[in-house]
This record gives C-alpha cells, sequence and structure tokens, in this order.
C-alpha cells in the first residue's frame, strides 16, 4: 500500500515534472517506443540516474506523445522509480534501470501469453550468472535454448535469421550488458507484433 503511494505521488512528480522541464532541454533524443537507453536517463553523465532524472525523461515522453496527438496509453501506468532502485539507494545503476525495464516489458504483455513466454531473460543466456554475457556464453546459450526448445516440440522457423553476436553488442565491447539485451528484446517485440 505504501508502495502505491509513493508511486503515485511519482506519477505526480513526473506530471509537474513535465511542466519544468522545456522540450528543448534534454539533449539525448528519446525513444518514442521501448526501453529509453541508460545514457538518456543519466542527464548528467554521473554514471548513475536520480529520481529527477528519471521523473524528467518520463516526463518529457509524455510530453512529446502529447504534443503529437499519440495515444496516451502509458499514464496510468507511469513506471515508479522504487519499483527500479532494487536497493533503495535513491539512485539507479544501468543493471537495476535494464532489469526493472525488463520486469515492466514482461509484466506489460504478460509473460506467458503468445510470444511472449517464449522469450529468453537476460539469465537464460548468462549461464554462469556472472552477470556478463560474453560472445561463446551467447551462442552455447542460443544452441541449448534451441536443443530445448526442439525437444518439446516447437518448430524451429527462422533460425537462419537469428542475429548475430555483434548485431547485440552495440558498443562493441564483446560482452552483452542488461541493457543491450533489452534493447535487442523490445526491437524483437516490436518485429513479433501485427
Amino acid at each position: 500500500m505504501n508502495s502505491m503511494k509513493h508511486c503515485r505521488s511519482g506519477a505526480l512528480a513526473c506530471a509537474f515534472a513535465s511542466l519544468l522541464v522545456p522540450v528543448s532541454s534534454i539533449g539525448a533524443e528519446i525513444p518514442a517506443r521501448g526501453p529509453v537507453p541508460f545514457a538518456t536517463y543519466d542527464m548528467d553523465s554521473n554514471g548513475l540516474v536520480s529520481e529527477a532524472e528519471f521523473d524528467a525523461i518520463h516526463a518529457e515522453r509524455m510530453a512529446t506523445k502529447a504534443a503529437e496527438d499519440r495515444p496516451m496509453r502509458d499514464t496510468g501506468s507511469t513506471p515508479c522509480f522504487s519499483r527500479f532502485d532494487a536497493n533503495g539507494d535513491g539512485q539507479l545503476t544501468s543493471e537495476e534501470l535494464a532489469a526493472g525495464q525488463q520486469a515492466r516489458m514482461e509484466k506489460r504483455h504478460g509473460a506467458g501469453k503468445g510470444m511472449q513466454r517464449n522469450r529468453p531473460t537476460y539469465a537464460d543466456f548468462d549461464l554462469d550468472g556472472d552477470g556478463k554475457i560474453p560472445e561463446q556464453e551467447f551462442y552455447a546459450a542460443r544452441s541449448k535454448r534451441i536443443s530445448e526448445r526442439a525437444q518439446q516440440g516447437y518448430r524451429m522457423k527462422n533460425l537462419a535469421n537469428a542475429p548475430a553476436f555483434s548485431d547485440l553488442d552495440t558498443n562493441g565491447d564483446g560482452i552483452l550488458d542488461t541493457e543491450e539485451f533489452a534493447a535487442h528484446q523490445s526491437q524483437r517485440h516490436r518485429r513479433d507484433v501485427p
């Protein structure tokens, strides 16, 4: 109950922030759909996202939708900073943000319904649980997943179109982080939706 009150007050703060944050004041471009990259939230580039930065980005996104007369479906489900801040320190790391975005995406699309239930999670590919997915681990996890799903009787269509590791590793550091994985999942979801 307390969490709901805090989230509602966060939504009010977000709405209020939209009045204070001019459209041109946020340097990075905010995507119209899908997860917002960590770098966009981290407006002061200090490697952490404060609640004010979080709320300002969401306010900007909603103001842009309103200005473009786009559907405002997300107004009642504005993300709550405290639900992303896993350790409660008032700052989000890139890992906390990505985990919160993944959980929100799964909840929004009803994990267990249709295509979404078949989507792997970051943990499914992080075979050794160290929080990183290097190229070799990515391909090993993919092979394991393909084998398991084939044994379960799933049709294995479009394997030839499966993305290469380099397609997901957008920063080219040889490691998939949670943000890169979540961005890829979001892009795949958009292609799956008619």
